[in-house]
């Protein structure tokens, strides 16, 4: 019996202690999940040594800086980006305004904490735990309150009817911990693939960075003087050799150490710069960023892109690894804060053009192909800068001469009419024939 299983076990001692994982029924197997949570459930938590020899688990993975850097990039991208609610009823698209969801996730999910930092927080334990839940307070059926749960205050369960329920530990009242159980439908529970931690699953990767960074941390702390052998060509007494020792280590983090004559230093281990420890860590790193889905120069390694410029990574960035994860998350608050009445015109959508603000250049050029094409009106593009209305900026206009939609088709008519250009033939006829017959009459 493995170290989870024995832990499994633990907590399932009211159960038939003759139930065999092996061959068991699977009403039984639904009473052990039902108990015990997924499979899964316990392997996410409890450390598991990497092929380095280094023992990983979320919190270790989350004090490396890549990993860090990783999660705390795509989790303050996400939530920044105002999540606005929308009907769709009609085939229109109508800004709704009076939700009081949108409030809890924009300005502050419960009064003390702000939207962005629960959204944040909420996504940053997503992608470092492979689950990040919030329980939803109503009142009559409408969410009034939103509570962020850390993952591991959380256990969920699936009964043999497909319902799911979570059993949290409440932590309102500090003095007074309890566990509590909630229906699914009040848990806001995003999950990462498959439930699991990134860094669990992807543990060798993370562990072979983890390892080159000790070894360099190692080598700094001992001054740059690798492991080694001192030997003595002439026989020594145990005083004499705990005397060499003491004298040895105590020039630690000097550049030049002293050794008694007849004294030799053989040092072990492979030279940093024939090991290419920078080399090794610098591609670690970057197995770390693929494991999240991220550019490496998104979080200022160097190389890693396999595009043009920076423009093109931010653009794959905000294709292939945000807009992803915000459409897990648009579904999830869809089904969980919206009444059923609702679900079916109503959907949240995050504002991706946000992305854009600190880009000017980006954002002049795409509201200009939006007016010269007629998508917008310049009082849209003022909306989406923050700017009042003006007089006459809802008339949407195209590139040709800029005229309104509204005249386009008399204009088209005016320019394509067969006898438009005849009248200034014939006037310029009139005009030469004027000139010849003045001719005339001067010879």
């Amino acid at each position: 019996m493995g170290l989870i299983d024995g832990i499994k076990r633990l907590f399932t001692s009211s159960l038939d202690d003759s139930l065999q994982r092996i061959g068991e029924t699977d009403e039984q197997r639904g009473i052990y999940v039902a108990w015990t949570g997924e499979d899964n459930f316990w392997s996410q938590f409890v450390p598991g040594q990497s092929e380095a020899g280094i023992d990983i688990d979320p919190e270790k993975a989350y004090q490396i800086g890549v990993v860090y850097s990783c999660i705390n990039r795509i989790a303050s991208d996400i939530a920044q980006l105002p999540i606005e609610l929308f009907d769709e009823s009609e085939r229109r698209f109508r800004l709704v305004y009076d939700n009081p969801a949108s409030r809890l996730l924009n300005t502050s999910p419960d009064g003390v904490l702000t939207g962005y930092y629960f959204r944040q927080s909420l996504i940053a334990m997503t992608l470092l735990f492979g689950s990040g839940y919030a329980w939803v307070i109503r009142r009559d059926g409408r969410p009034i309150e939103l509570r962020w749960l850390g993952s591991l205050d959380v256990k969920w369960r699936r009964l043999s009817q497909g319902r799911v329920f979570y059993e949290i530990i409440d932590r309102r009242d500090p003095d007074n911990l309890r566990e509590i159980t909630v229906s699914g439908d009040d848990i806001i529970h995003l999950r990462y693939l498959f439930g699991q931690s990134p860094v669990t699953i992807n543990r060798d990767t993370i562990g072979i960075l983890k390892a080159a960074q000790d070894y360099a941390a190692q080598f700094f702390k001992n001054g740059g003087v690798m492991t080694g052998l001192l030997t003595s060509q002439t026989p020594m007494s145990k005083e004499q050799i705990a005397t060499l020792v003491d004298s040895f280590e105590s020039q630690k983090g000097k550049q030049t150490r002293m050794l008694p004559f007849n004294i030799d230093y053989k040092r072990f281990g492979v030279e940093p710069d024939k090991a290419q420890s920078v080399d090794s860590r610098k591609f670690n790193a970057q197995e770390v960023c693929r494991i999240f889905n991220m550019p490496p120069a998104m979080i200022g390694l160097e190389g890693g892109s396999n595009y043009r410029d920076y423009e093109n990574t931010v653009q794959n960035y905000t294709s292939h690894t945000l807009a992803p994860l915000c459409a897990s998350i648009e579904a999830e608050f869809n089904m969980k804060l919206l009444l059923p009445s609702e679900q079916m015109t109503q959907r949240f959508r995050h504002d991706m053009n946000e992305l854009l603000r600190g880009n000017m250049k980006a954002r002049t050029e795409f509201y200009d192909k939006m007016l010269q094409n007629g998508v917008l009106s310049r009082n849209e593009v003022r909306f989406l800068e923050r700017y009042n209305p003006i007089d006459g900026g809802d008339v949407h206009t195209v590139q040709v001469n800029q005229i309104a939609l509204s005249e386009l088709e008399n204009y088209s008519k005016k320019v394509s009419a067969p006898d438009a250009a005849q009248p200034v033939a014939a006037a310029d006829d009139t005009d030469n024939n004027d000139d010849d017959d003045n001719d005339d009459n001067n010879e």
